[in-house]
């Protein structure tokens, strides 16, 4: 009995095929169709990757969820094994080259991938945004804020919070108890961020153990965001759950909302009363964007949207150099002794304060800044760009809509730049020709899209770094190397805490 008389005694006429037989015929075909497509006759065919992720975009997404933010480690392995060139989604493709990371980021006919941007929930803002044109506009709106002249015209702000934070670390000397130092870093880098932006301080860098429910939602959230990248349709039901409901299913979602809410109160506050911005306590962001000159006033959203984006950026790339600074200088004795001298030479009296300008000149100090930079990153997941008319890098052939990127951490671990890639060597920075590795270094990325915030970010790292390392002792309190190993969710998220022992803070008053 052959095939078509099973189907005739079954009840089946093949020449009339119920309708779900035909559906699921028609879905075979399509399927077949499409997995011919993608894997012989699709423009990217011919570069090299795993056969499950030229089929599909789920394969990131196993990595990014359901691996925990193992992307980026499976992307060194796919490199290894591939080359410098990985296709690892239909559309995809990923350069471990130096050479491409310039020629993906510098170049102004890239724009931004909506589908990765618009998950973050800022699609107004500045990081946002994926058209260049606005981009660029918006950028020249808030360029003034983050200029030199300005952030030495408001260094007093950074330095308040920076003195706030070392009283805070001198109440921690009296006990036995370690410090969270990566929370602490955030707290200190987020409420700069604040201050400096908004004129609004939430006393995140004072709070107990460093534990601010605002800062704590908001390191809390990022896997929540990747989720709703992977899944849109999450990007409309979380901003309506209830926070009653939100509270006890996603803290960190929680913890995000309420501090939102706070931006969004103080936004609402200035819209309707605009004269409240001259009784700020010093120029911020709203003063550079509702003082257009012509153009469209952007909406309470649109102001929002900056705001967290903002927030977010600020706080965790510098506190993650912070920490990564901490760790390597506290474990590496000859470090340590070489930066406390440099920093006493020029610094002998702790109680007094040392200007920014004066701490920028200490080479070894910024030495120790540039290796902490290299090796946190700024941002390692890596962010897409879009092709947009034919274009060869690396050899290949780009047609437009190809989704392009080159992860921050590929450059910095490149050996053939940084020779010992994973070892934290300042004296890399002070050598003859090391001049040659600032363009190498990427933690604010390239091009017109790179970091606005790049020069308050400098200039953070000099003053907690340089007032932390001068006032304060501590020692790590079982802190390893391997657990500065991180999950990628575009910042990077450390396995474990950083704590150490505060045993001593010098130049800070009794009554403080």
């Amino acid at each position: 009995m052959n095939v078509s008389q099973y189907f005739t005694l079954a009840g089946y006429d093949l020449n009339h095929p119920p309708p779900l037989v035909g559906l699921l015929s028609v879905g075979a075909i399509a399927l077949t169709c499409v997995v011919a497509y993608r894997l012989y006759f699709h423009p990217l065919a011919r570069v090299p990757g795993p056969v499950l992720a030229a089929l599909t975009d789920y394969y990131v997404t196993y990595y990014d969820l359901v691996k925990d933010g193992d992307m980026v480690k499976q992307l060194e392995r796919l490199h290894h094994r591939y080359g410098p060139m990985v296709r690892f989604g239909p559309n995809k493709i990923h350069f471990s080259d130096p050479k491409a990371f310039d020629l993906i980021y510098k170049d102004p006919r890239f724009p931004k991938d909506p589908w990765f941007y618009d998950a973050f929930g800022a699609p107004q803002s500045l990081f946002g945004c994926t058209d260049i044109s606005i981009a660029k506009e918006r950028a020249s709106l808030l360029r003034p804020l983050f200029s030199r002249k300005k952030i030495s015209q408001l260094e007093e702000v950074i330095q308040e919070v920076v003195d706030r934070f070392i009283v805070a670390l001198s109440k921690q000397s009296t006990t036995q108890d370690s410090v969270n130092f990566y929370r602490g870093f955030a707290s200190i880098t987020m409420e700069i961020i604040t201050t400096y932006c908004f004129a609004e301080t939430y006393g995140i860098v004072d709070y107990p153990d460093f534990a601010h429910p605002k800062l704590v939602g908001f390191q809390g959230s990022n896997f929540a965001v990747f989720a709703m990248q992977h899944f849109p349709l999450l990007r409309f039901l979380f901003p309506k759950i209830p926070l009653w409901i939100l509270k006890p299913l996603i803290p960190g979602m929680f913890g995000r909302r309420q501090f939102i809410q706070a931006l969004d109160s103080q936004i609402a506050g200035i819209l309707e009363d605009p004269a409240s911005l001259d009784r700020a306590g010093h120029e911020i962001v709203y003063h550079h964007l509702l003082h257009t000159k012509g153009g469209e006033k952007p909406t309470r959203a649109g102001l929002l949207s900056n705001a967290i984006s903002l927030t977010a950026a600020g706080t965790e790339t510098v506190a993650n150099a912070c920490a990564v600074a901490t760790f390597h200088v506290l474990s590496n004795k000859s470090i340590k002794e070489k930066l406390s001298k440099e920093l006493l030479g020029a610094w002998p009296d702790p109680g007094i304060s040392k200007s920014l300008e004066k701490l920028e000149k200490l080479p070894y100090l910024t030495a120790v800044i540039k290796e902490s930079l290299r090796l946190s990153h700024g941002v390692v997941t890596p962010t897409p760009r879009v092709v947009t008319e034919p274009t060869i890098i690396s050899g290949v052939f780009l047609p437009p809509g190809t989704i392009i990127s080159s992860g921050q951490t590929f450059t910095h671990y490149n050996p053939e730049l940084f020779p010992s890639p994973r070892q934290f060597q300042p004296d890399r920075w002070l050598g003859e020709g090391s001049s040659e590795l600032d363009n190498h270094l990427v933690a604010f990325s390239k091009g017109q899209r790179m970091c606005i915030g790049v020069n308050l970010a400098w200039a953070e790292l000099y003053l907690i770094l340089g007032n932390m390392f001068r006032k304060v002792e501590m020692e790590l309190t079982g802190t390893k190397e391997s657990d500065l190993e991180f999950r990628a969710l575009l910042t990077p998220r450390f396995r474990c805490l950083l704590r150490a022992k505060i045993t001593s803070v010098r130049g800070v008053a009794a009554s403080s």
